[in-house]
């Protein structure tokens, strides 16, 4: 069954919405189906990955995984915008292009 998680972002931003799909089990974590709606009501696919670690350092294990790759995909998508956005990322990657990435994402 796919799970899904619609979490709205506030009109300043680029991103209206990230909607997480369907989880598959990887060798070190997690991949992700996520689907972004930007603010102009267009949307985009793409596909994530999350370490068991990354997980662990920003979330000290106790948030779902599905939420922090909602907040790495907001942030991501906020900084880059639909263009620049890639189909395929790691979520360890978006610390190198979103300054105070760890932060935004253990809020």
């Amino acid at each position: 069954m796919e799970r899904r998680t619609r979490q709205p972002v506030d009109g300043s931003r680029r991103v209206a919405a990230v909607e997480v799909g369907a989880e598959t089990e990887t060798a070190r974590g997690w991949s992700y189906r996520v689907r972004v709606v930007w603010m102009d009501d267009a949307e985009s696919d793409h596909d994530v990955s999350l370490s068991w670690h990354d997980h662990d350092h920003w979330s000290g294990g106790t948030a779902p995984p599905e939420r922090v790759i909602a907040a790495v995909v907001r942030a991501a998508g906020d900084a880059l915008g639909r263009e620049k956005l890639p189909a395929r990322f790691d979520a360890a990657s978006v610390r190198r292009w979103v300054p105070g990435l760890d932060e935004r994402v253990a809020r």
